[in-house]
């Protein structure tokens, strides 16, 4: 801004260096002219002062209009430069606009978006999205380095014959085997999710169970409150078997079948990785890990490890859906002969980072998202059945 300042005087000086050297010419041509004419036609000294006098006073006058709309043109356009500078600062340095009302914050807001999107319902649209975005953004959660990989097998492991799961042994059930890692951020500062004594993973017994889960508030929200929830879609024996187990081999019989373990930063190593409780519901199963991590650094970034086994129906879907904000999600789906699989995708479909994101050959779908962020809801459908 200095620099383009001083460059702005510098014009100015030199055009008014160069008004004063074409007055001077000016002045000395009408000397000239008249001494010549007073030698040759008899003029006087006074009638010789008199004419330059006239025709100076034209002259100075010409020049000086001249000056005064270059000065008024020049000081406008370094106006509406300076303007454009100051208003490029203020969008782009939030510290300034620190300084404003939220309502003059938002009619800022507002008045970017018509700039941009000259539909008047659309702004209004965009902007009314926008506001109980921001709302509600104040406590959500945020992922970055989501490593989600998913292993399928067409046949259930020998744990699920001896423990007598049904359809176990009738090749009813294909076997999921997950792996997910993620660092999260706790934008609030305070989420029970992640600052209560009990951390907790949900199993539902099929996708609608969950999606009522997911609607529960109160004391008995579980699956509102767990870090991840997965739906598990088995016959209604197998939801028999489940809930049939005493409650003193419950425990058990999950770590055996599901084989879960669940680290927070460096906290669930070794021994602390199997200590869970398992709580049943009518809609399945909670399952609560306590884990000694800093619990009051939720406004920084936690380190997040989930792994489990679980049995699924064949001819069903498997979801992937992501529930927060994700950066740059790597969702990887591998599976073996015999298993016919296809994806359907809603990741965000108009992004151009979804060109040649999906790598796909026998036996592996594998997703990567660079460089931008996936928002809810947003996710991936397969389809397996037997092949």
């Amino acid at each position: 801004m200095d620099n383009q300042k001083q460059k702005k005087k510098k014009s100015v000086m030199d055009t008014l260096s160069a008004t004063m050297v074409l007055v001077l010419i000016a002045l000395l041509l009408v000397f000239v002219g008249y001494t010549y004419l007073a030698l040759k036609n008899g003029y006087t000294l006074d009638d010789l002062i008199d004419n330059i006098v006239g025709n100076l006073i034209g002259v100075l006058a010409a020049f000086l209009l001249f000056d005064i709309l270059n000065n008024k043109l020049t000081q406008d356009a370094y106006a509406r430069e300076t303007s454009q500078q100051i208003t490029k600062t203020l969008m782009g340095e939030p510290e300034i606009l620190d300084s404003f009302s939220d309502e003059d914050k938002k009619t800022f807001m507002k008045s970017t978006i018509t700039s941009m999107i000259k539909d008047e319902d659309a702004v209004d649209m965009l902007s009314t999205n926008m506001e109980k975005y921001f709302d509600r953004a104040r406590g959500a959660r945020i992922r970055k380095m989501f490593d989600y990989t998913i292993n399928l097998e067409p046949n259930l492991t020998e744990e699920y014959v001896k423990a007598g799961f049904p359809g176990a042994a009738d090749g009813e059930y294909y076997l999921i085997d997950e792996e997910l890692k993620f660092s999260v951020r706790c934008l609030g500062g305070t989420d029970e999710n992640y600052t209560s004594d009990v951390i907790r993973i949900g199993f539902a017994y099929d996708k609608k169970s969950l999606d009522g889960g997911l609607l529960e508030t109160g004391q008995d929200a579980d699956f509102t409150k767990s870090i991840f929830n997965e739906d598990l879609v088995v016959e209604p024996e197998a939801v028999d078997f489940i809930n049939s187990i005493p409650a003193d081999k419950i425990r058990d019989v999950i770590n055996d079948l599901f084989m879960p373990i669940l680290r927070i930063d460096n906290s669930g190593d070794n021994e602390d990785e199997a200590q869970f409780e398992v709580e049943r519901k009518s809609n399945g199963f909670i399952l609560k890990f306590k884990l000694d991590f800093d619990r009051n650094e939720a406004s920084g970034e936690h380190l997040v490890s989930i792994y489990f086994k679980m049995p699924r129906v064949w001819n069903s879907i498997f979801e992937v859906t992501l529930v927060d904000p994700t950066k740059e999600p790597h969702i990887k789906l591998k599976y073996k002969n015999g298993m016919d699989v296809t994806m359907y995708s809603y990741l965000n479909k108009e992004s151009t980072a979804n060109v040649g994101a999906c790598i796909q050959r026998a036996g592996l779908y594998d997703i990567a998202i660079k460089d931008e962020w996936i928002y809810p809801k947003s996710g991936v459908i397969f389809h397996i059945k037997k092949a």
